[in-house]
This record gives structure tokens, C-alpha cells and sequence, in this order.
């Protein structure tokens, strides 16, 4: 506790009329001096010492307390630092220089932590935070000790001039890891198939270097691109199918990386089809047509052609042709002309007939379907003699075949174990509560998949594939007695639905899938399987490499839940299968620029009369710490100051008058009259 005193004034007017009081005097005095008055000192400090009454002085007596100043220390904890190996390194810098402030006398120190966002490090807004309820005149300073990337340095530094010194403590070595891939430009969506183009770039700590670049989709390379460094390139891709397609560039890592979530940058690009054409062709009138027709009518993004041979070549009367509204079946402009552009063809309840379709247009279906496209067979009663669709060239890439029998007792579809675990048929209703069909055509599955059985055990809905395309057999004409409700009926549009969409290689059916999607706790990857236990998941991110168990949620469905907190893209594997996702922002700015810098922070060090430290990649090489005055350098090439602001609480305070004012007045009055007496002589 110490004792001081300090002179205050309490005017009996006004201060604004005690200037323009004193300011007329000066004029006075001064035209006084300029005319040669003979006593201008006198009748200065005569008129100073009337203004002195008129402001009343006081002698203020105070007992003080000194306060301690008020310094930071910032802690940066954010991803990019985990990235790189840096993240204790900092926590022990951080905490060594806060253990020695705190041991110095006279010192409050503030210890704050500051993690990555969506925008990167704000660290100077941490500074901020930590300051904001202390008293200007007991900041001794602040200390960052971080890698340098910050989100926020302010444009105009000098406005923090009243937290300085800021001194900033760079971990971690600016030569090392200046390599990074940037994504320039990226479409959110593409057609199924159609080129689309992207641009990125590579930035190195050397100008002109080529950079090898990557461009993988689901994990499956597309191309490979020469970058140069620090220039702009572009590459043509196309999204291979519907629905999500992660495409994700990678950049050659360099000798002295240390870390490589910034030698990579990802987008997902949403692939749509244009509109999938469809060939559907009708044996003959039946009521089971209806049902597809209505099926495949009801997606918008179905465009359907669909004939029907009402007349065929060998029904013979005796209409006119003029009478006729019917039109010649046009075979050679759908299976030879135009035969690439359907996705899916359809032959229900088709009869073979050599007048109507040649076996050339049949080999052509097949090189279609082998070549990517799909064929769904819908049986009736002629394929079980020699007008079956067997007879023909397509018997190559049908998975079954029918043995000529033809059998006519009800029976109820039923789940096969595969059918039990494939997607096409996993999760429906319970199939004892299906109604009964009518009509089934005997046939042995040869390499194909039979997910329903019927009477007797026999295959009735069998899929296969064929090249790159796919090929479905339904034994039986009888699916729509479901959707007319016959014995209780069943999941006929569903079931439809999902045969479509599978022959039509849509994502979510495929039979052995691995999809992994972000949650809020974490991560959550599902596996369908046909046969068995899954092989092991293991998942791939920013922070490494991390496994987790399959727990088995329905047959051939498994489920894994990962908890995180990490961002960025994550990547998948379990086989060989992957699957990418992102959690959070896919490109965070945190995994961008994860190498030491001292560009950044040096401005807001030099405006606050700070330093910059390099203490290297284990963050050892610590600058001493020492008070300095409230004026003058802060900082050297080993050492960091902290200003003594010598701020302190008044306990106690007594106050009394400088002399009376009269007494003031009294005596410049007196001076005054000196002055007229000498000028008289």
C-alpha cells in the first residue's frame, strides 16, 4: 500500500468559459506587449493567478494499491496443427510460456485454447475474447503460439495497439510442407456418362515444378494430368452412374511433406441420367400388360416405347388394310437403327416368330446388353416349346432355361435364402402373407442368382449378368394378379420397382455395396453382403486410419458406427469396395494450409511492437520473457517483453483545497496593481 497525492481543479464556471476567458486575456496581454507596456510579466502572472481562483485547486491525497497487469496466452489447438504432428508440440510451448508468466510477480495470466471452424483458425478473435473485459491501462501483452495459419489477421493492425506487445510463437519448421492441391472450379452435377469439366491447382514452395495429379471416382482411377506448379489445369471427367459419385484429385506428395490431406482435394458430383428409354414389347394382349406399362409410365424419368402384336403375319381374315388401324410392328428401326439407345428391353409374354424378328435382331440385343444394357424376360405359355425366347440367340446371356414343363397349380412366391439377403428382395413383407399365383413355366438356374422360388422349389425370378449389362427371367405371367388384390395380394409395384431399377444398374441395389454416409456423433458405413460376414471396415481420414466392427442388422445388411469429431473427406474400404463421404465441409480450409508461416501474424507483431519466433517443429526453442517499460522495445532477437503499466486500485482518498481562492485572487490583484504603479513611473 503506498501513498500519493495529485493536484485536480473544481472550477466555479464552466470549463468552455474559463478557456475563452483565459484565451481574451491572452489577447490582451498580447496587444499589452505589443504596444511596449512596461510590466508585462507582472500583469501576466497577476491576470494567470486570478484564472487559478476561478479554478479552485485541490490537492487530492491517495492511498493505492498496485494491480496486477493483464497478459494472454492463445493456444492454437486446430486441426491443422493435428494434421501435422504439431498439436502437443504447441499444448507444451503454450503451456511452458504460461507457467512462466505466471511466475512472475505483479502478472495475471489468461490461458485460452482456440480449435478450427468451417473458416479456419480465428485466432485474433480469441485474442480479443480473452482481453475484452480487461482494463486497457493493465495490459502487459499477449502471446500466440501457433503455426501461423490464421483466418482472421486483421486488415488494419494497428487498432489492436492497445493489447500489444502481441508476440507470436511460430511452431514448426516454414520450409517443410508448402505443397498443396486447391480445387478451382467443380460442377455439382453431370449427366450419367456425358464429359464435364474441373480445374485445380498445385502450389509449391518451387514455381514450375511438375506435379503428377490423380482423378479417381469411387476410388476407380479416370485420369492422370502433369500439373505445373502454380499454374491452372484442367480435366474432363464423367460421372459413371446415378446418384452420388466422390471424385477426389491427389497430387504427388513432395520429399518434405508433412502431412498429406492437403496433396488432395475432393467434390462430389452428383450424376443424373438424361431420362432412361425403355422397349417394352407384348407378345400378345394379356392382362398382366397393364401392370408394367402403368410401372414404367408412372417415373418421370422413364421415357417408354411400348408395342404390342395384336395382328400377327400368319392371322389371316379378311379386313381391308385400309380398314386396318393397326401399324407394322417397325423391327429393323428399333433392334438395328436405334436398338443403343434403350437402357432396358422388355419381352413379356413375347412368342418367337421368325416373320416378325429374325435372329440377327436378337444378336444384336445381346451385343446391347453385353455392352451395358439390361433385358427383363417375362414367361408365358409358349416358352415352354420351340417358340421360347431360348430358341433364339439370346439363350447366350440368359442366366436360366426352361425344361419344357408347364405347371398350373396355385402356389405362393417364396424367399430363397439368397433372395433373403439380396436387394431386390431383401425387406419386404412377410411372404406368407402373398397371394397365390397361377401359372409357372419350369426352368433350371444355370449361373444365375434365384431370389424367388415356386412351386415345387423351382426358380421363378432369376437375375444374372451378362458383360457389363445385366439380365432378369421371371418364370411366370401371373405378378399381376398382386395388384389386383387376388388372395390378399402383394408387393407387386415394389417388387417391379426394384427389379427395374436393378436391371437398370441403379446404385442402392447393387448386391455387394459399401456406402458410408456422415452423422452427427460420427460415421455410419453400410454393407450388403450375399454371402457371409463382410470382409473387415477399415476408414481412411484427415487424422488417420481407424477400423470398426459389422453388426448385422438384417440378412446381407451390416451396419458400422464410428465416433468423430473430425472433419474433411473420409474413405471407406471393406474388400474391395470403397466409399467416400465428408463430414463437415469437404475441402476445409484447416486441411488446406496446415505448413508454418510467419506471413500472416508479422504485421499484427510489428503494429503492436511484438516479435516473431521461430521455436521449431517440437516447439522448444522458447524466447526468454521479461517486464519492460511502458515505452520503447518489446521484443529482441531472444527475448519477449511485457510492459509494466504500473496500473493501480485507490483504497482511500482525502481532499483538500490548494489554497483559498481569495488567496489566489487576492495576490493576482496585487500583481495587478504593482504593474500600474510601475507603468505610472
Amino acid at each position: 500500500m503506498t501513498t500519493a497525492a495529485r493536484i485536480v481543479f473544481d472550477p466555479a464556471a464552466p470549463w468552455p468559459m474559463l478557456a475563452a476567458l483565459a484565451a481574451l486575456l491572452g489577447v490582451m496581454i498580447g496587444l499589452y506587449v505589443w504596444r511596449g507596456g512596461a510590466a508585462p510579466v507582472s500583469r501576466g502572472l497577476g491576470l494567470t493567478l486570478i484564472l487559478v481562483a476561478l479554478a479552485q485547486p485541490l490537492v487530492v491525497s491517495e492511498r493505492r494499491e498496485p494491480a496486477r497487469d493483464i497478459a494472454a496466452v492463445i493456444i492454437d489447438q486446430s486441426e491443422s496443427l493435428a494434421l501435422a504432428d504439431r498439436l502437443d508440440a504447441a499444448r507444451r510451448a503454450g503451456e511452458t510460456l504460461a507457467q512462466r508468466l505466471t511466475d512472475t510477480q505483479n502478472l495475471e495470466v489468461r490461458v485460452r485454447e482456440v480449435r478450427g471452424g468451417p473458416d479456419g483458425t480465428a485466432i485474433v478473435a480469441a485474442l480479443e475474447d480473452a482481453l475484452r473485459d480487461a482494463p486497457r491501462e493493465r495490459i502487459a501483452g499477449a502471446v500466440l503460439v501457433t503455426e501461423g495459419q490464421a483466418s482472421d489477421p486483421p486488415p488494419d493492425p494497428r487498432r489492436l495497439r492497445g493489447l500489444g506487445p502481441v508476440h507470436t510463437m511460430i511452431v514448426g519448421d516454414p520450409d517443410r510442407g508448402r505443397r498443396r492441391l486447391e480445387l478451382l472450379s467443380a460442377p455439382g452435377f453431370g449427366i450419367v456418362g456425358a464429359p464435364t469439366t474441373i480445374q485445380a491447382r498445385v502450389d509449391d514452395a518451387r514455381a514450375g515444378v511438375s506435379v503428377p495429379v490423380t482423378v479417381s471416382i469411387d476410388g476407380a482411377v479416370v485420369a492422370r494430368v502433369l500439373a505445373v506448379s502454380g499454374a491452372p489445369f484442367s480435366v474432363e471427367i464423367a460421372a459413371p452412374k446415378r446418384g452420388p459419385n466422390m471424385v477426389v484429385l491427389d497430387a504427388e506428395p513432395a520429399a518434405d511433406e508433412i502431412t498429406l490431406a492437403n496433396n488432395r482435394a475432393a467434390f462430389e458430383l452428383m450424376g443424373v441420367r438424361d431420362r432412361l428409354r425403355v422397349l417394352l414389347v407384348t407378345g400378345e394382349p394379356h392382362a398382366g400388360a397393364r401392370a408394367w406399362r402403368n410401372l414404367l409410365k408412372s417415373d418421370p424419368g422413364v421415357d417408354l416405347v411400348h408395342f404390342t402384336i395384336l395382328r400377327p403375319p400368319e392371322k389371316q381374315d379378311y379386313t381391308p388394310e385400309d380398314e386396318l388401324a393397326l401399324i407394322t410392328f417397325p423391327t429393323r428401326e428399333l433392334f438395328v437403327e436405334k436398338l443403343d439407345s434403350f437402357d432396358l428391353i422388355i419381352f413379356d409374354r413375347y412368342r418367337r416368330r421368325g416373320s416378325i424378328m429374325s435372329p440377327s435382331y436378337f444378336e444384336n440385343i445381346a451385343q446391347r446388353v453385353e455392352s451395358g444394357g439390361a433385358l427383363l424376360v417375362v414367361a408365358g405359355p409358349y416358352d415352354v416349346g420351340f417358340d421360347s425366347l431360348f430358341q433364339t440367340p439370346l439363350a447366350a446371356i440368359l442366366p436360366s432355361q426352361p425344361t419344357g414343363r408347364l405347371m398350373t397349380e396355385p402356389f405362393r412366391p417364396t424367399l430363397t435364402p439368397l433372395g433373403s439377403r439380396h436387394p431386390v428382395t431383401r425387406g419386404l413383407p412377410d411372404p406368407q402373407s402373398w397371394g397365390r399365383w397361377t401359372r409357372q413355366i419350369d426352368a433350371v438356374a444355370g449361373s444365375g442368382q434365384t431370389v424367388l422360388s415356386g412351386r415345387e422349389g423351382r426358380p421363378l425370378l432369376v437375375l444374372g449378368r451378362a458383360g457389363e449389362g445385366r439380365v432378369a427371367q421371371l418364370w411366370s405371367d401371373q405378378a399381376w394378379l398382386w395388384s389386383r388384390g387376388y388372395d390378399g395380394g402383394g408387393p407387386n409395384a415394389e417388387l417391379l420397382r426394384r427389379l427395374a431399377h436393378w436391371l437398370m444398374q441403379e446404385p442402392e441395389l447393387e448386391d455387394e455395396r459399401l456406402s458410408l454416409m456422415a452423422t452427427p456423433r460420427g460415421l455410419r458405413a453400410e454393407r450388403s453382403a450375399l454371402e457371409g460376414t463382410p470382409e473387415p471396415l477399415q476408414i481412411t481420414g484427415p487424422s488417420g486410419s481407424l477400423s470398426a466392427p459389422w453388426t448385422a442388422i438384417e440378412p446381407g445388411l451390416f451396419r458400422a458406427d464410428l465416433e468423430t469429431q473430425t472433419q474433411g473427406l473420409f474413405e471407406a474400404q471393406s474388400g474391395a469396395l470403397r466409399a467416400f463421404t465428408a463430414r463437415g465441409p469437404l475441402n476445409p480450409r484447416e486441411a488446406m494450409e496446415v505448413n508454418a508461416t510467419v506471413e500472416k501474424l508479422t504485421p499484427l507483431a510489428d503494429a503492436t511492437g511484438g516479435g516473431v519466433f521461430l521455436t521449431g517443429e517440437d516447439g522448444t526453442r522458447l524466447p526468454q520473457v521479461r517486464r519492460v517499460g511502458a515505452s520503447g522495445r518489446a521484443a529482441g532477437a531472444d527475448w519477449a517483453g511485457l510492459r509494466e503499466r504500473g496500473a493501480y486500485t485507490v483504497r482511500a482518498s482525502e481532499t483538500k483545497p490548494f489554497g483559498e481562492g481569495w488567496m489566489w485572487a487576492a495576490l493576482g490583484v496585487a500583481l495587478l496593481f504593482f504593474s500600474w504603479r510601475r507603468e505610472g513611473r
